[in-house]
């Protein structure tokens, strides 16, 4: 179907795609190096020279977080299907393609890096304006609260204090509960500066 929205839809995200590459260069640049595009139908976006080597960059730009669904609440996140090329994202990016993959946070203009060789196939990032709300963190805070105040009061005391259920209260008490810790990363985690780039 070759309607007028459709198109705008393509367009918009072409649009997306370059925002993302002139944010990336302007950022390199801005770390003292240069940066520019490279050629139609590479498999790489850019190309940075350190002054000592050459890096392939591939660029993946999101427009905003992602909402992701949560048993109490929704949570933000950003996502990118990172690995994934070609029509349809069929394809995967050999490992001698890339060297580096920018990804791209248009709403809040941030860029980080992450080395092929450590990027998984898709990856999710925090928000860091959310940093301290998310589940496991809410969970690992209470659980810090709750052994704090153990042994002080009632359990039922100890939730009227803290506004949670005496049933969290009560799980969080026993001696086999452990708290979930997350491995989830910020996006902020991946921010990098020049030397990082030195060193690849």
């Amino acid at each position: 179907m070759f309607g007028g929205l459709t198109m705008l839809r393509l367009s918009d995200d072409l649009q997306v795609g370059k925002a993302g590459e002139y944010l990336v260069c302007f950022d390199l640049i801005m770390k003292g190096f240069v940066a520019y595009p490279s050629e139609q139908g590479l498999p790489y976006d850019l190309v940075l020279d350190t002054g000592k080597k050459m890096l392939k960059i591939q660029v993946k730009t999101t427009r905003e977080p992602r909402i992701i669904p949560q048993r109490e609440k929704e949570y933000k996140t950003y996502f990118y299907h990172v690995k994934r090329n070609g029509k349809g994202g069929k394809n995967h990016y050999a490992d001698d393609e890339v060297d580096v993959f920018a990804l791209v946070a248009l709403d809040t203009r941030q860029v980080g890096y992450i080395l092929n060789g450590d990027m998984p196939t898709s990856l999710s990032l925090r928000v860091d304006s959310m940093r301290g709300t998310y589940g496991d963190e809410q969970g690992l805070k209470h659980y810090n609260d709750i052994m704090e105040l153990k042994g002080k009061m009632s359990q039922q005391e100890i939730a009227d204090t803290l506004g949670i259920s005496k049933t969290i209260v009560n799980k969080m008490c026993c001696k086999t509960y452990k708290p979930y810790i997350s491995n989830a990363r910020y996006f902020s985690d991946i921010i990098r500066e020049a030397d990082w780039f030195e060193q690849i």
